[in-house]
């Protein structure tokens, strides 16, 4: 378990300052990161569809399409004028929604939500994950984005994302059930594979991009 959790905190250290340098950079940066966590994630998505019992072609075509959509979304959101606060608001919400469904989840406990699929996860997570989300928004938004949203937009658009990363990790984690496997890769030492790591954030690309375009207009 020690060394386990090394080696998760020495991922962490690393990853986590290069995709910060990679969004606040932009241009080519951006684009590297992006698009070489995409081609991971095709590859682990193609890994997992051929252990799967049946419709794997069809399970295959539909994480291209998902993952291309949602990746897509990275673009639109950055090349806002603001975009790079926008994109770690988009951190915020997911990694805070995150930890809060964890730290929630492991004081409170309780019913578990679907036991089929994630079997740890319950309402009590749910629920403190969606609260997490909302307050760690609303403390970064005073701090970088003052003028950008109203307080009751950002809390609707907290709730949604929130809801949209939960949704993007059981889909992770439904397709890694049928496919009998624990982890979608073995990329990132005490992590697994990319798609373990980001599973959260990607569909959630896709209410942030909606919220941000409708607010612009």
């Amino acid at each position: 378990m020690t060394n386990k959790f090394a080696l998760r905190l020495a991922s962490a250290l690393v990853l986590a300052p290069l995709s910060i340098f990679c969004v606040y950079a932009g241009g080519y940066f951006f684009f590297g990161l992006v698009f070489l966590a995409f081609i991971a994630c095709l590859h682990e998505w193609g890994r997992m569809c051929i252990k799967l019992p049946d419709r794997k072609w069809l399970t295959g075509l539909f994480g291209f399409v998902y993952f291309a959509s949602c990746y897509a979304m990275f673009f639109f959101i950055r090349a806002q004028s603001d975009g790079i606060w926008l994109i770690f608001l988009l951190f915020v919400i997911v990694w805070g929604c995150d930890i809060g469904a964890y730290v929630f989840g492991k004081i409170i406990g309780g019913e578990k939500c679907v036991p089929l699929i994630s079997p740890n996860k319950t309402w009590a997570g749910v629920w403190g994950g969606a609260f997490s989300a909302v307050v760690l928004s609303l403390i970064y938004v005073y701090f970088l984005l003052p003028e950008r949203f109203s307080l009751s937009y950002l809390a609707l658009m907290a709730v949604v994302i929130a809801f949209a990363s939960m949704l993007g990790d059981l889909l992770i984690s439904y397709v890694k059930r049928r496919a009998d496997v624990k982890d979608t890769g073995h990329l990132i030492p005490g992590h697994g594979g990319v798609l373990d790591r980001i599973d959260s954030l990607i569909l959630a690309t896709v209410p942030m991009a909606y919220f941000v375009y409708w607010d612009v207009i």
